[in-house]
């Protein structure tokens, strides 16, 4: 069997169609994946329905690839906005074969033949879609956060992570087959418990039981980033000193009404405290804007607060009014054109505060992990420090030397861009 995929949004996403294919590849040992849907089977589309942009998103792809789909080939529409709008999307999409939603990506097989006829492998078996260096693990599903503007709850349930040892043999399996840096992910990692079992207990037995160079985190909640928890990044090489902490905004007022358990004043202790212990990680957050009842006031203790830390790595996003959410009944909307306006404001605040980062890193010699060819041009290789996360952040061009794929090489940073930087291996 022949499958063509795509994956939208996060990487939570990435790995539900991974395991997917997992179980596709358990009743047909030649199972594989295309890059031209014409040539596949099997045509699945793993669907973000978070926000609405990410709904159009997802239904303008589904609509693309039905576009193409001929009679011999079945059509898998999966993922969150599947769960988000259930037995409707029926009626609206009638070119699809299949509809799945998030509870368990597994399942994909019996909605495609009557019977399994064996099970998968080990515990979270997965066909990579990443690059074979590089892979993303799930270490929890769901949140119980509530935040007033999220749809994950609904989207994906409570909160429920997995036992560490299943974990530790996932990353085990993904070492075996040349992976050299794991992404953990969950709505919020910091939330991770299981048998007692805490986000610094995974992390130190991971370091401990696993031979991994690389160890990357995403999703770090602010609200329960603790001094443990950063001396532990800071004690193990392994762990990339890179922390990824979402604000989402930086007024008191704007954070209780978004259902942020933490006010400014703790952020602000917060990134003191991470400076003091970690004074050489890169720091990544995002911050949201639009948010109902945010004044003028509001804004500028946001862009005050993005000016006066500098991070290396900042997303901005618009609030998205979605019926679901209980922010949806908050008074004070802001227009799309103040927002819009405020978001522009934001990202120049950045995109001047990351040239400078960039170039303060001039001079240095980094370990980068070598990514492949530039997709600009075949004439420079690409890769990423410790301090750029996979497909989120910026990379350097290596425009001097030569080096294997999936390689993880001392490089000399020579030049910088906006959000990238140039070197050359030595």
């Amino acid at each position: 069997m022949k499958v063509f995929a795509i994956s939208l949004g996060c990487p939570k996403n990435t790995i539900d169609t991974e395991e997917a294919l997992a179980s596709l590849g358990s009743i047909d040992e030649g199972l594989k994946l295309v890059n031209n849907l014409r040539d596949a089977d099997l045509l699945i589309v793993n669907t973000c329905g978070f926000i609405e942009d990410a709904v159009s998103e997802s239904i303008d792809t589904i609509l693309a690839v039905a576009k193409e789909k001929t009679d011999r080939q079945v059509l898998v529409v999966m993922g969150c906005m599947v769960q988000r709008y259930g037995d409707d999307l029926k009626k609206e999409l009638p070119e699809v074969d299949i509809f799945l939603g998030t509870g368990s990506p597994q399942s994909l097989v019996t909605l495609i033949k009557e019977q399994v006829i064996q099970k998968s492998g080990s515990p979270g078996a997965r066909i990579l879609t990443t690059p074979p260096w590089r892979a993303y693990v799930k270490i929890s599903e769901g949140c119980s956060n509530r935040c007033t503007y999220c749809l994950i709850p609904m989207l994906r349930g409570k909160e429920i992570s997995r036992p560490v040892t299943e974990i530790v043999s996932e990353i085990d399996w993904l070492v075996s087959k040349g992976v050299k840096e794991i992404t953990l992910v969950a709505q919020d990692l910091t939330a991770y418990g299981n048998d007692g079992k805490t986000l610094v207990d995974l992390l130190e037995t991971l370091v401990e039981d696993t031979d991994l160079p690389w160890l990357r985190l995403l999703y770090l909640n602010p609200g329960k980033v603790n001094t443990k928890l950063l001396e532990t990044i800071a004690l193990n090489t392994a762990i990339c000193s890179y922390l990824d902490v979402p604000v989402q905004h930086a007024s008191t007022d704007i954070l209780r009404s978004m259902g942020r358990r933490y006010d400014k004043k703790y952020i602000e202790d917060l990134m003191y405290k991470i400076n003091n212990l970690l004074p050489y990680a890169s720091l990544r957050t995002t911050v949201m804007v639009g948010f109902p009842g945010e004044t003028e006031d509001d804004f500028q203790s946001l862009r005050n607060f993005v000016e006066k830390w500098k991070f290396d790595h900042l997303g901005c996003f618009i609030y998205s009014d979605e019926k679901e959410c209980v922010a949806n009944k908050l008074p004070g909307k802001v227009s799309p054109d103040t927002a819009m306006a405020r978001k522009d404001e934001i990202m120049k605040l950045q995109a001047r505060i990351s040239r400078t980062k960039k170039s303060d890193m001039v001079g240095r010699v980094e370990q980068v992990l070598v990514e492949g060819v530039s997709p600009e041009t075949e004439l420079l290789l690409v890769g990423r420090t410790r301090y750029q996360a996979p497909e989120v952040d910026g990379v350097v061009y290596l425009n001097k030397g030569t080096a294997d794929y999936g390689e993880i090489v001392p490089v000399k940073i020579t030049g910088s861009h906006v959000y990238d930087l140039v070197g050359e291996f030595i």
